[in-house]
């Protein structure tokens, strides 16, 4: 979890009497006005009920009473369970919180939903770092405002406890279901707040954007118009692996050992009986856990979904980080007992099986050489004089490229690909500023982009005065987002009176032109989506894709 905690507007500073009244399916609920940003903002809304004792590790159960008078939404949510000491948690946490422009307007606002990342282990709409008063105030800036929506979901064991139990209960990817029941809570209540239902925007990092993907192919691609657009950042259909039943049987088993429910006659049961801090605590060394193919929400591998068309087709904004593979490499961050990685074994032993991969011996020998030890292009890549870095090791770059290209980057070209050649508008991009507290071994890093896209950067700008460029590319990529949750396509256009340009025109991406929005500070500017070709070809193959990551 990455906690920055700056200064939001979402605190109690600048707050009045007046309190903005919305009535759900539910009940009504006062939120907040915050006068200095002309927002009205309603917080811990629930969604579902409480997932507590025998509902906890099922599916979410949709909300099934009313109550009269109006509650308070003036305040966050309980976050989902996990590690984390600074977060107030609680099983209860199936919340979510709406934020909007404070003026009534003629018409229905298009709706725009942030899912968090965290590698579904970690995360929770309270982190301060994603507070959405940010890219609303870009909307109302532009005079094309939004409703911006986030919600909380259950992570770790407590949303994806995978087993032949939980299977045949029908109870897999509980996480993946609290999110689909959000947005249906969404299309039934976000009128009442003055949003369009039939204009939502899912928005997602990491295993947020994984999780939208995931939603894209969830029942064989049926579309049941929850959603209408994707902005996906730095996450596709691979980094969480999709896995089959036997991948998770030992997490699953290490569990019930760890907290006495091994031998039980019913071994779900026994887990739903268990005091939850000592679940918390039984859970500290254990495996993460991730997607299953459960036969009705994911029926297949994506590698198998996507080539078939069994895929939801909606106008996608997607993108990555530059390096995006300093993050997913055994070796950082640095420390005493980090692998060095000096020989093809070691990238093996240390990074490849690190990952989880299930590869053959003829892929790997493969991806060895069409990635060669060669670091004069491989990440960080704003250090392009060869440099090996001994202390790191002399794999340590040629693993990032690896890296970063099997979790981020192949699949984003893929999504690109898949969903141009399915007649819907595709925008790519590629985050390329680094953080001033960056180093220049880290480069462009996983998460980077995010405080950018949030109108959140004054903790990342340094004690220096020259970071104009900073603040116009942040303002750039929220103008570039707000477009498209109107009108899916993030350029200006003169009838909407949105004229103001800080990044260059942004071609749609396709087959015949695979363009990337390389997305500096310096000066944004485009780029051929054509770069380590082979390798990424390889990676998107539908064996290795298979072998990778599902």
């Amino acid at each position: 979890m990455r906690l920055l905690l700056f200064s939001t507007p979402l605190s109690l500073v600048g707050v009045v009497l007046s309190q903005p009244i919305a009535t759900t399916l539910n009940g009504s609920y006062s939120g907040l006005h915050l006068p200095d940003w002309n927002q009205d903002a309603f917080l811990g809304i629930p969604f579902a009920q409480p997932p507590l004792g025998d509902l906890r590790y099922r599916h979410p159960r949709s909300l099934n009473k009313s109550f009269v008078g109006c509650r308070e939404a003036k305040s966050y949510g309980y976050s989902c369970m996990q590690y984390n000491d600074q977060l107030n948690m609680s099983e209860d946490c199936l919340t979510l919180n709406v934020v909007r422009p404070a003026n009534s307007h003629p018409n229905p606002l298009p709706v725009l939903v942030w899912i968090y990342g965290g590698g579904l282990g970690v995360g929770a709409t309270a982190d301060p770092q994603y507070n959405m008063s940010g890219i609303v105030k870009v909307s109302q800036d532009i005079k094309q405002p939004v409703i911006a929506v986030s919600l909380n979901y259950r992570v770790n064991h407590w949303g994806f406890l995978q087993s032949h139990e939980t299977l045949v209960e029908g109870s897999s990817n509980a996480g993946l279901l609290d999110q689909r029941l959000a947005f249906r809570w969404i299309q039934e209540n976000i009128a009442a707040f003055g949003g369009d239902p039939g204009r939502v925007v899912l928005w997602g990092e990491s295993a947020g954007a994984q999780s939208i993907t995931y939603h894209m192919l969830s029942y064989d691609g049926r579309d049941d118009g929850l959603f209408h657009g994707a902005i996906l950042e730095s996450g596709g259909p691979t980094g969480c692996p999709v896995k089959d039943l036997s991948y998770w049987t030992v997490p699953f088993e290490n569990l019930t050992r760890s907290v006495g429910c091994y031998s039980a006659q019913d071994r779900l049961s026994c887990l739903r009986d268990v005091d939850g801090d000592k679940l918390l605590a039984a859970r500290q060394s254990q495996e993460w856990q991730g997607p299953l193919i459960d036969g009705e929400f994911l029926t297949g591998y994506p590698s198998q979904l996507l080539p078939q068309g069994k895929f939801i087709k909606v106008p996608l904004l997607t993108g990555a980080n530059t390096d995006e593979g300093i993050s997913f490499n055994p070796s950082y961050p640095p420390k005493a007992d980090s692998p060095l990685l000096e020989t093809d074994k070691d990238l093996f032993d240390n990074f490849l099986a690190w990952r989880s991969y299930d590869l053959s011996p003829s892929t790997i020998k493969a991806l060895l050489q069409l990635y060669p030890l060669d670091s004069c292009d491989q990440p960080p890549h704003s250090i392009s004089n060869c440099s090996i870095f001994p202390d790191m090791g002399r794999q340590w770059r040629r693993a990032a490229s690896i890296g970063g290209d099997m979790v981020m980057i192949a699949g984003r070209r893929k999504m690109c690909e898949v969903f141009s050649s399915a007649n819907q508008p595709v925008f790519s991009y590629r985050f390329d500023t680094r953080l001033w507290n960056r180093t220049e071994l880290e480069g462009v890093m996983h998460f980077d982009n995010v405080a950018f896209s949030f109108q959140n950067i004054s903790g990342l700008l340094g004690p220096w005065p020259e970071y104009d460029g900073h603040r116009q590319l942040s303002r750039g990529i929220g103008r570039a987002y707000i477009r498209f949750v109107h009108s899916f396509d993030p350029n200006a256009h003169e009838d909407t009176n949105d004229t103001d340009v800080d990044i260059p025109y942004w071609p749609p991406y396709s087959l015949s032109n695979p363009i990337n929005m390389v997305l500096n500070a310096s000066g944004s500017y485009l780029e051929s989506d054509t770069y380590r070709r082979e390798g990424i070809a390889f990676l998107n193959s539908p064996q290795v894709s298979r072998e990778l990551l599902g």
